[in-house]
Formats: C-alpha cells, structure tokens, sequence
C-alpha cells in the first residue's frame, strides 16, 4: 500500500488531499497542531480505516521530533508539506508590518518544511516512492507582479529556494524535491473571490505528483502539471 504524509491536514487544501488518497486506497497519516479541533479531518479518519490522525507542529522541533518517534520506521512514499499561516493583509504591507507574525509565519511555512524534511527523511528513503512535495505559492515567483502581503510573498520565495537546494542535495539518494503552486484555493484563507475548489487542487495536486520523476527534481510546478515560472 502506498503511503503519505500531510503536514496541516485540518482544513482546506490538507483535509482534501487526505480524503483523496484515503479514498485512492493509500495510507494516510495526516498531521495537524491540534487534532482536537479537527472536527472535519476527525470525522473523516471515522469513516476511513486507512487514515489516521497526528499531532505534529512543523513550527515545534520537539512536536516534529515526537511524531517522528510515533512514526518509527514506516516508510513513506510521498512527504507533503501543507501547512501554512496566513496573519492578514492589514499586517503585512509597507506602511504597517506585524513583525512577530511575519517570523511566525517564516517558522511554520520556511522552516517548518525544512524541519519536517530533515527529520522524516530516513522514512522517505525507506519508502518507494521517494517524493517530497512542498505546497508553496504564485507569490514566490519573481514575474508576479501582484505582491499580496510582503511577509506571505517572503517566505513562500524562502521556502521555494530551500527546495532548490535541497533537490540538489538529496537526489543522489533517488528523492524528488519539487515546490508545488496548487492553484488559487478556495478556502478560509483565499475566501469565496479564489479561482478553484480544494476538490480541483487536490485532483490536481494528486494528478502532478503521481507523473513525477527525478527529471522534475527542483521544478517548481504549478497543480496542473505545467512549470511555474520564476
């Protein structure tokens, strides 16, 4: 059975993705920083014997640490980094800068993938697959030229280059590095005025990845399967 891993499962992107996998047959471990308030994913785990439910904060090495110890040495085909923060428009524009939330958000969606990576990777190596994904953002790209939110904009740019590198550094061990834009979501964070449904992306999502290859290493891809631009 093939298996993966959802960072940020709660809700939205997460809680779509891990219905669609689980109702694909695999295994699913999804991960959220409080599972008991994961009324959606919860109720989903219920009605699905091959999906379970996880504490992990990305942004807490000992939380990430604790569910590694959980996890053992289950292998894991494909590692998906979701999880995200959004601390609001009004925070984070030229004029007025939420300094304590823009660090915030660089811990959970920066460092946090690069945390989850780190620590989870002898589970990737032991698996088939061998994918890591990281759901990244438009925003990243250089050629947008519609900048929403600096502190947003910042450290989903941080996070695609972490990726770069770490495509580089792994791919002699056979792992696929890839940043990931999954469209414009509608969910809590994007609101009604979004482009796509979670159902879309996910499909999406789901599609790009089951057609990776190393070649695709370090590419930042959009959910439709096309290359993103920088």
């Amino acid at each position: 059975m093939n298996t993966i891993l959802i960072t940020g499962s709660a809700r939205g992107i997460g809680c779509e993705l891990a219905k669609q996998y689980s109702e694909a047959g695999w295994r699913v471990f999804a991960t959220t920083r409080n599972p008991d308030k994961a009324d959606q994913l919860n109720a989903l785990a219920a009605s699905m014997d091959n999906l379970t439910v996880h504490r992990m904060d990305v942004g807490d090495t000992q939380s990430v640490n604790a569910f590694a110890a959980e996890l053992g040495d289950q292998p894991i085909d494909v590692l998906l980094n979701n999880a995200g923060v959004w601390g609001g428009l009004e925070t984070q524009t030229f004029q007025n800068m939420d300094y304590d939330n823009w660090a915030f958000e660089f811990n959970v969606m920066t460092m946090g993938p690069f945390r989850v990576i780190q620590t989870l990777l002898p589970n990737v190596l032991a698996g088939q697959q061998k994918k890591v994904v990281t759901l990244s953002s438009q925003v990243a790209a250089h050629v947008y030229d519609h900048l929403i939110g600096y502190s947003y904009a910042s450290v989903k740019a941080a996070v695609n280059r972490l990726m770069t590198g770490l495509a580089t550094e792994l791919k002699e061990q056979g792992v696929i590095v890839v940043p990931m834009h999954p469209g414009w979501v509608k969910t809590d964070m994007a609101g009604d005025v979004a482009d796509i449904e979670p159902s879309e992306s996910a499909e999406g999502v789901r599609e790009v990845i089951s057609k990776m290859t190393i070649a695709d290493t370090g590419t930042f891809l959009k959910w439709t399967g096309d290359i993103h631009p920088w």
